[in-house]
């Protein structure tokens, strides 16, 4: 009996290091810390994209579980085998869920011109309610972003400039490969995506903070990558949101001018002393100019200021501005105008995620669940006044632009600073 119980437990123990081994092999072939910026080779149709700049003229580039049901709640999809189930089957199936998910929406008493929900449906002719977010690293757009997602109906498009690697795109070569293809996925477009589709196979993560897809991809991986699979998919959906933050400002004209996306956009700023503070925590940004030197971020900043001003004059009722301690200092009005300038309804989904997600500070540093009055300003207690000054120094103008008051002592720094002061981009 005895030897019968050493056996049994030398088994269990076997089993347990054969598991733990295969989880951290999959784990690391997916590390979000050493995997997440690794750039892929461009070859194809995004090299002749990437060179198609030089056939513009101008500032004309380019070409032509947060929210939703619990994978562990849905009802099984009636297939009698995963091997048998076609492309039609997940889209059939994924309409039964859309209705149940949408079943109490009451969108005509929020939006301004009495459009219903299944009016906004690309598949049966309509056109989707398209929100993108605009920013930088480590800026809130993760937590802006999930709250869209919370929204019922919603497909996310998750940083899909994520294959561009560390860089800040200002222009060519790069700016109209990003508007192709933002363009292509706000159109639920995946053909000529081929590096985009590529990094999604080995980076799980491209896709898998789009819930209602990734739930589908889970089961059914044989259609997750495939261009015949995805754009029907996506054109379910009547509401779009995107989070972008690898490209400025200025490089915007082209998706606001096209009025068959009727975009709008919200740029995200912080305060560059909490963005380059957070940022220090993540090990692909150290070393690397556009994301840790505080000279380039703050030039960014400041010509995305002089690029808002001018995006705000030309196109009032789809650009706006929010700053990110401003959205954390008073979330829950913040994101009923937010949602009001996007033209979406401020469901009771959102709700409870502003509930549960604004609270406490619960996991780790790319946690949605934070304290959201401490989050933005934890940067005057982690960064030395040396550091601060540092960054002013290199930051006149764009904390003045964007309404960042200086520490002017180390004693300021460390005694409740309150660094917000007005601004305005009118």
């Amino acid at each position: 009996m005895s030897r019968r119980k050493n056996l049994a437990g030398l088994c269990a123990v076997t089993v347990g290091c054969i598991l733990l081994l295969y989880a951290s092999q999959r784990y690391s072939s997916n590390n979000y810390a050493t995997e997440y910026f690794r750039p892929r080779e461009r070859t194809g149709t995004n090299l002749r994209i990437l060179n198609s700049h030089k056939n513009y003229g101008g500032r004309s580039y380019g070409g032509g579980a947060v929210g939703g049901t619990s994978d562990d709640t849905y009802p099984p999809i009636p297939t009698t085998h995963n091997a048998t189930v076609s492309i039609e089957d997940v889209l059939s199936y994924q309409r039964m869920l859309l209705a149940s998910e949408t079943a109490s929406y009451e969108y005509t008493a929020n939006f301004e011109d009495d459009i219903k929900l299944t009016d906004l449906i690309p598949e049966t002719g309509g056109s989707p309610r398209r929100s993108l977010i605009i920013t930088t690293w480590r800026s809130g757009s993760t937590f802006l972003g999930d709250i869209l997602n919370a929204l019922p109906g919603n497909y996310y498009h998750y940083e899909p400039l994520l294959d561009f690697d560390i860089i800040q795109i200002r222009g060519p070569p790069n700016d109209s490969v990003a508007i192709h293809n933002l363009r292509h996925l706000l159109r639920c477009d995946y053909t000529e995506m081929e590096n985009y589709l590529d990094y999604g196979r080995t980076h799980n993560y491209l896709f898998s903070h789009n819930v209602r897809l990734w739930q589908q991809c889970v089961r059914y991986p044989q259609f997750c990558y495939e261009p015949r699979f995805l754009g029907p998919f996506c054109r379910l959906f009547p509401l779009q949101s995107m989070k972008v933050v690898r490209l400025r400002a200025s490089l915007l004209t082209p998706l606001l001018e096209d009025e068959s996306l009727n975009v709008r956009v919200v740029l995200l700023i912080r305060d560059p002393r909490g963005s380059l503070q957070s940022r220090k925590h993540r090990v692909w940004c150290p070393g690397r100019p556009d994301c840790d030197d505080p000279s380039t971020v703050c030039s960014d900043m400041q010509l995305d200021y002089e690029a808002a001003v001018e995006l705000s004059e030309r196109f009032p009722k789809r650009f706006r501005v929010v700053r990110y301690e401003d959205l954390s200092l008073d979330p829950y009005r913040m994101t009923k105008e937010i949602l009001h300038f996007y033209g979406l309804p401020y469901h009771p989904a959102v709700r409870t995620f502003l509930d549960t997600h604004t609270k406490q500070d619960v996991g780790g540093v790319s946690s949605t669940y934070r304290d959201s009055k401490s989050a933005p300003f934890h940067w005057t207690k982690d960064l030395t006044f040396e550091e601060v000054k540092i960054i002013q120094d290199s930051c006149v103008a764009a904390m003045k632009s964007w309404g960042y008051r200086n520490a002017t002592s180390e004693w300021e720094l460390y005694n409740n600073f309150n660094p917000l002061l007005s601004y305005s981009v009118s």
